[in-house]
């Protein structure tokens, strides 16, 4: 009898019917084993010949050892452990025979030579035998063998699907609505994260009609996606496997939440699909896919279109607020609210980018995430606790604390609490304090705490948001233990404050405080350890559209003397970028007496000069109306200097790539991007420096007096640059035109 005549029945009576005659059920099925074993061991006889090995390779060998099981699509059968055997629905033939070199490209991988053709129907494994199918712990590998001629995917392959409260473990094809098309995709719940972990890959990019082999592997610190052979994506994935999902594990078909059938069904050939409760090696993976080596395809980053060139930006998926800003052993640590792909809400990590100079921004593979189920890694602050006051310290390391929010939706999660996590290397690693939170709930979503060390009080000091435009500052011996001291109010401010210490004229001897929110608006006052007394009203720091969410970076040494700020750059568009928002330029904060009292001044960090190439100056030239001195000058990445003496000319000012930045001599305005700012000549001049990248422009006046810091989309033929006059001269005291280089080295830009 043919193997095909033994698994496909002949007369029309379906999948799983048993051949005529009078054999009994348990006769059959046994026959069909014993049958399927000699098969299998004639297709390891054919590999070991196809290899030039001569002899039969033993069993252990197999690519599929250990597995939890294995469906080889000769018949419904598992090969492997218990027999989780499937039941075909609608439209399944098993059993088709594999010719010539797709035949020997399946004996290569261990696999019989033998393939399911999907006909819009799916197959059903329960639980399997004895629920082994229902994985527990930190450890998974998913691995199917397939192809669909017709190039559509666009629907479930494999796995236990539920929704994103439910997710275990599942590879799909869908478009994901991240401007990628029709991915490739995989994913893995967790008990200790919200949503899922999970990776995917263009599905044009693989040669959508060929064989492809995928294997998914998941070892409770990353998600991999391997496609023949060579890893197309990866993310950071922490925690064990969601427990407690009954959906049945389905090959061609997923399950929506309500535990009904999708309707979408794969059309295509199946070799195999298998399952382990492990996280296979590389060789194990390689000999999967048919390769003697892997490789590495994961896409190339920061070089699109319209990647900001000097300013920080995630390798991939959505950022916001810089958080836990720490200068420890000559590393600036940035943290940062990042979205992974596959969370629900506001569920987020804390992304970690590492850098020596403020300018080459290198985002590394240990970021902190959520610690508790159902809550996410909101904003927060870090500092180096060099006394070691919380007794974290175990080596020589001086051990970096964060303190964060631990936050989520009320009604799906806990409330949101202050709590603690600490690392002894250096910032490498960080450990969640086992008695978190260290300040419970207060009120509302109550966040964002900014933590300073007061050396007169000898005290940690807390800021936290607490709810509309309210805030409050608490004290600490320890980091553990909070007294609550005062409240503040700022009208029309809420989130993401900050507390600082400032010489005033850079005299250390007069210093000022500075109480600080999300908008940039603060106040400035004094601070005694208790009580923070303001001395001015609420004052604006920023006037663009996209400044938001600013922090200070803490431990910069003494002998450095600056205070160093970053933000994030809210509402920035990157049409079908894999990232989304950048943070700005970091910049120096210092106070300033003026006129009309002590004001603060933002200005970039000096180290932007070494981005400068050859530059381009001009000096004591008058500007007269349509002339243009910088006639000729194109292109995307610039440093603008410019002191000009505005005479009687009603404007003035810039055109960069089709957008002005104009100032308004009568008005005594700067504007740019639909924003406008007080700016009146001083001394009888202004200075203005622009820091032009491909999405944003940001505008400095009179040394820092005022900021603008926006994004833009500017077209892209348009690289121009004009400095221009109108209703009069102007002289141009001095002009100077830097290009940049990009910030980012020429590699893979991979983690």
């Amino acid at each position: 009898m043919r193997q095909t005549d033994l698994l496909m029945p002949s007369g029309g009576r379906g999948l799983g019917a048993q051949p005529s005659g009078t054999m009994t059920t348990d006769k059959f099925l046994e026959t069909r084993l014993t049958r399927r074993a000699v098969l299998q061991l004639a297709a390891w006889c054919r590999l070991a010949a196809l290899a030039g090995g001569g002899a039969a390779i033993a069993a252990e060998k197999s690519p599929f050892a250990g597995a939890t099981a294995v469906w080889r699509m000769a018949d419904l059968n598992d090969s492997a452990g218990k027999n989780s055997q499937l039941t075909a629905r609608g439209d399944v033939r098993f059993g088709i025979q594999l010719e010539n070199d797709e035949r020997e490209a399946s004996l290569r991988r261990g696999e019989d030579g033998y393939a399911a053709q999907f006909n819009g129907g799916w197959c059903d494994a329960g639980q399997g035998a004895d629920g082994e199918l229902n994985l527990r712990g930190k450890a998974i590998t998913m691995a199917i063998r397939l192809r669909d001629p017709s190039g559509k995917w666009g629907c479930p392959l494999f796995g236990k699907h539920g929704g994103q409260t439910n997710e275990v473990y599942n590879i799909f094809a869908a478009d994901l609505g991240d401007g990628m098309g029709m991915a490739l995709a995989a994913e893995i719940g967790s008990d200790e994260v919200a949503g899922m972990h999970r990776v995917r890959t263009s599905i044009a990019g693989i040669g959508p009609t060929d064989w492809h082999d995928v294997v998914v592997r998941f070892d409770g610190k990353a998600l991999q996606l391997f496609v023949d052979g060579s890893l197309r994506d990866d993310e950071v994935a922490v925690g064990t496997l969601r427990e407690g999902n009954r959906q049945p594990c389905l090959i061609g078909a997923g399950t929506e939440p309500n535990g009904d059938q999708t309707k979408f069904g794969f059309r295509g050939l199946v070799d195999y699909v298998a399952l382990w409760n492990r996280a296979v090696s590389d060789d194990e993976i390689a000999k999967l896919s048919g390769v003697s080596k892997l490789g590495d395809r994961r896409p190339k980053y920061y070089h699109e279109k319209y990647r900001p060139q000097f300013h920080f930006s995630a390798q991939k998926h959505w950022i916001n607020d810089p958080n836990g800003l720490v200068f420890y052993g000559g590393t600036y640590h940035l943290f940062f609210q990042h979205m992974p792909p596959g969370r629900p809400g506001a569920y987020k990590d804390w992304g970690h980018a590492v850098s020596t100079d403020l300018l080459h921004w290198k985002q590394v593979r240990t970021p902190i995430t959520p610690h508790k189920s159902w809550g996410g890694c909101w904003s927060g602050s870090a500092v180096v606790d060099w006394q070691n006051t919380a007794g974290f310290q175990t080596g020589k390391e001086k051990p970096i604390i964060a303190i964060l929010t631990n936050g989520g939706e009320p009604e799906a999660g806990p409330p949101c609490t202050q709590c603690i996590a600490y690392s002894t290397d250096g910032g490498t690693t960080f450990t969640y304090y086992e008695k978190n939170p260290v300040l419970g709930h207060i009120v509302a979503n109550n966040r964002d705490p900014k933590v300073i060390w007061h050396a007169p009080s000898k005290k940690w000091i807390m800021a936290l948001f607490l709810d509309k435009n309210d805030y409050a500052l608490f004290a600490s011996p320890d980091l553990k233990n909070w007294e609550h001291l005062c409240d503040l109010n700022l009208p029309g401010v809420s989130e993401c404050p900050d507390i600082y210490e400032l010489p005033v004229d850079g005299n250390a001897d007069n210093t000022k405080w500075v109480f600080w929110g999300a908008n940039g608006r603060h106040m400035i006052g004094t601070f005694d350890g208790r009580t923070f007394r303001k001395e001015s009203d609420l004052l604006p720091a920023e006037y663009g559209n996209s400044f938001y969410a600013a922090q200070t970076w803490s431990d910069i040494p003494v002998r450095d003397g600056r205070t160093i700020q970053i933000a994030w750059m809210r509402g920035g568009q990157y049409p079908g970028m894999p990232f989304t928002q950048q943070m700005n330029f970091p910049t120096e904060v210092t106070l300033r007496t003026t006129p009309e009292g002590i004001r603060m001044y933002r200005i970039p960090v000096r180290e932007i000069q070494k981005l400068h190439l050859t530059g381009h100056r001009w000096g004591n030239e008058v500007l007269r109306p349509g002339s243009n001195p910088f006639a000729g000058l194109s292109g995307d990445l610039f440093d603008i200097r410019a002191e000009v003496e505005p005479h009687d000319a009603a404007t003035f000012g810039l055109k960069i790539r089709g957008e002005l930045v104009q100032c308004n001599v009568a008005g005594k305005t700067i504007s740019c991007l639909g924003r406008s700012a007080p700016l009146a000549p001083e001394n009888g001049r202004i200075k203005l420096q622009v820091l032009v990248d491909r999405t944003s422009l940001e505008v400095f006046g009179n040394d820092g007096r005022v900021v603008l810091t926006s994004c833009f989309l500017p077209p892209e033929e348009n690289k121009d640059l004009e400095i221009y006059t109108e209703g009069g001269d102007v002289n141009i005291v001095s002009a100077e035109v830097y290009p940049l280089r990009s910030i980012w080295p020429q590699a893979e830009g991979k983690i």
